[in-house]
């Protein structure tokens, strides 16, 4: 198993996980990805911007993640322990389902901070849809600590979850 940076030759593999993932996110009550977002054109940008990772397995993508400095505007209200400039953001994870429980999600975000760490940055900052308990729980089973609410659109019944990682 391998973490490398993703090419537009991968995307048909990562819109196929995520067309897998969105139907069990959405029958878990989380709506925040559907359809439409993220999109082929989002994850074209987000390999133009050289900020997303994929993960293989025997050659076969099984997940992919988005880490980049994309702090949104509404971050500024969470009492972060680092600063934007000390710090990058996780965005738009997924693991195949059915390489789901397999460890992938935890070998991906430990790879990603080793990235992190080798770039100089002090921790990660991440968040999540307060629906999506699952991606919640494997922030805090990987030493993610929970820093607050937000909202990260117009729509203010939508409310996200905000953590940090830290590195000592």
């Amino acid at each position: 198993m391998s973490i490398r940076k993703a090419s537009h030759e991968d995307l048909d593999a990562i819109m196929q996980i995520k067309e897998k993932v969105v139907p069990l996110m959405v029958e878990a009550g989380n709506t925040q990805w559907s359809d439409e977002y993220p999109n082929r054109e989002r994850f074209g940008k987000d390999i133009d911007a050289g900020s997303l990772y994929v993960y293989e397995d025997a050659g076969t993508i099984v997940s992919f993640v988005v880490v980049d400095d994309d702090h949104p505007y509404p971050y500024d209200d969470i009492p972060w322990e680092l600063t934007r400039d000390n710090s990058k953001v996780m965005h738009r994870m997924a693991v195949d389902p059915s390489k789901q429980g397999h460890g992938i999600a935890r070998k991906m975000m430990e790879a990603v901070e080793g990235y992190i760490r080798a770039e100089g940055y002090g921790g990660i900052h991440t968040d999540t849809s307060l629906e999506n308990e699952k991606m919640q729980k494997q922030f805090e089973r990987n030493g993610y600590q929970f820093k607050g609410k937000l909202n990260l659109d117009d729509n203010e019944d939508d409310w996200y979850v905000a953590y940090e990682k830290t590195f000592d």
